[in-house]
């Protein structure tokens, strides 16, 4: 992978997670509507992050996880460095929440001691579920994501034919829900290995990047005129938006095939890939951390929620105490990784290597 592409990458994982948050921020009891109009956008943010999410994989496989060890290592370290943290802040915080402000938290939004523990295993989606931990709505994702990065393992590091019979039965486990959209998280996997082959020109990966660009502007700009939107919150049994799904997957995975080849042989000015580099780094615990800070910040600081002040204490606040949290957490996988690395007491070599 080259700079330019990394650099996009971290880009676009950032704008991303900074267009969920802006969405969940949107509601009237945070900022009385403040960035409404991004509402339609947010669970499109998630399907970019599936789609970047199969490309990563794709990558950090095909040359640094070759083993099946290593592979499980590394996909537990960076998921639960932040998810575990993040269980034991949304139910503290919620506690905190419903003795400062009960009537800001809207009925229905704390889950229970069980809707907790069964998100320990991300069982949050499969089939008819559909639940997060407490006040934590951004969670609902990761009963897809973690569940592909085990099907994707499973098909990569076990052994023909049971490989695609074990990866088979879990897709029937995780319900047509959740494997409806694991096909699209693949389209990352095989735009990353498109990438590897090699066959655009400079030329040609500018002209692809640039078309899938104007093309991806014409799909949202279509979707605003015609309000064709993935809803993930109306899910039922079948979904009926798994075209405009699909679309948007394949034109992002263009994208990143052209910018791969446009990228080729050119670095990207120095000064920019520090700042995005800090800032990719903390994705994730922006991405799960923000909701319940941002919910208990609306009982405790004393501005309305239209106010001037009140919508930058909200939005500077949830980010600030974010990368606080994450300092603690997402930037110290180390520990995380040797706790790991003795429970799937993985071969020594390889360890080293990770370690």
């Amino acid at each position: 992978m080259n700079r330019g592409l990394s650099l996009y990458l971290d880009a676009l994982r950032f704008l991303a997670a900074l267009t969920v948050l802006l969405v969940h921020a949107s509601g009237q009891r945070f900022t009385a509507g403040l960035f409404w109009q991004l509402r339609p956008y947010g669970q499109e943010a998630v399907l970019v992050f599936f789609v970047l999410s199969g490309f990563v994989i794709g990558y950090v496989t095909d040359t640094r996880e070759r083993s099946a060890a290593v592979y499980a290592i590394s996909r537990l370290s960076r998921i639960y460095s932040v998810a575990l943290p993040a269980l034991v802040l949304t139910v503290v915080l919620d506690a905190i929440g419903q003795v400062t402000g009960p009537a800001l938290y809207p009925p229905g939004i704390l889950g229970g001691i069980s809707a907790t523990l069964a998100s320990v295993l991300f069982l949050n989606q499969i089939w008819r579920f559909d639940f997060w931990p407490g006040s934590d709505i951004a969670w609902w994702s990761l009963g897809y994501e973690c569940w592909y990065y085990v099907i994707f393992g499973v098909l990569l590091y076990a052994r023909p034919p049971w490989n695609r019979v074990g990866a088979a039965l879990l897709l029937v486990f995780v319900g047509p829900r959740v494997a409806s959209l694991f096909p699209l998280w693949l389209l990352g996997v095989g735009g990353y290995r498109l990438c590897c082959r090699g066959l655009l020109s400079r030329g040609a990966g500018i002209g692809l990047a640039a078309g899938a660009t104007a093309a991806w502007i014409g799909f949202e700009w279509l979707g605003f005129r015609l309000g064709y939107r993935p809803d993930f919150s109306e899910i039922t049994f079948h979904r009926g938006e798994l075209v405009q799904d699909y679309g948007l997957g394949l034109l992002v995975t263009a994208q990143l095939i052209g910018v791969h080849a446009a990228c080729a042989g050119r670095s990207p000015a120095s000064w920019l890939e520090r700042p995005v580099h800090f800032l990719a780094q903390r994705t994730f615990s922006l991405y799960l951390y923000h909701v319940p800070v941002s919910q208990v910040l609306i009982t405790l600081l004393p501005f309305p929620p239209g106010s001037a002040a009140g919508r930058v204490a909200i939005l500077a606040g949830t980010i600030g105490v974010v990368f606080l949290l994450a300092e603690v957490t997402e930037m110290r996988k180390g520990p995380w990784r040797r706790a790991f690395a003795w429970c799937v007491m993985a071969r020594r070599e390889p360890v080293k290597t990770l370690l």
